[in-house]
């Protein structure tokens, strides 16, 4: 009888041996063939699951975005209001052992195709990342919430973006103190309808 193997474990391992390969060898080198030798396996262990190089990267990002989500909901549990706003600025400017590598998938995904699965997947998870800053800058009291989670979202994206490009001047104290004096700014600023009130005349 075949061995049964649990399908999210494999597309858990395959997204591993994705990341290792990129890792160690560059984005470019990401096949099919490439990650399958990383598992010591055919390559029919990964078409059988992901057809496409598309989609062997859109899998590495999906198990990295369920790795994020876990680790944002620990570290904000208990946090509330602009404390917990700033908490996730300073977080989202981290690069632990595999962020840089996803950074460069996800510019690699973007740079390839907007109609493949895993552009899909991209621009669904960008706007889910805007969505929940529109979410946290509400909660902080912001007056102005969505103009506030716009320019946090460009912030980080930019901020990604700059640690690819030179990395030795964006180190994540840097890029966290911007994306919080941008939320501190907002979070200073007073309500619409008031910063719009006429002054009085002077006598």
């Amino acid at each position: 009888m075949p061995i049964e193997v649990d399908q999210e474990q494999r597309l858990a391992q395959i997204a591993e041996a994705t990341s290792q390969v990129a890792r160690e060898r560059g984005v470019r080198a990401v096949t099919i063939r490439a990650v399958a030798q990383q598992l010591g396996s055919s390559t029919t262990v990964i078409t059988n699951y992901l057809p496409s190089r598309a989609s062997l990267m859109a899998n590495a990002l999906r198990h990295a975005e369920r790795r994020w989500s876990a680790e944002s909901e620990e570290l904000l549990e208990g946090r509330t209001g602009l404390d917990r706003l700033l908490t996730l600025a300073a977080w989202m400017c981290t690069t632990e052992r595999d962020d840089d590598v996803m950074r460069r998938l996800l510019t690699e995904i973007v740079s390839e195709s907007d109609a493949s699965d895993a552009g899909i997947l991209v621009r669904r998870l960008a706007r889910e990342h805007r969505d929940a800053l529109g979410e946290l800058t509400a909660q902080a009291g912001m007056a102005r919430p969505e103009a506030a989670a716009d320019v946090l979202h460009l912030i980080f994206r930019g901020y990604w973006l700059s640690t690819l490009e030179d990395p030795d001047s964006w180190p994540a104290e840097r890029g966290a103190a911007a994306a919080q004096a941008a939320a501190a700014l907002f979070a200073a600023q007073p309500p619409a309808a008031e910063a719009a009130a006429p002054t009085e005349p002077r006598a």
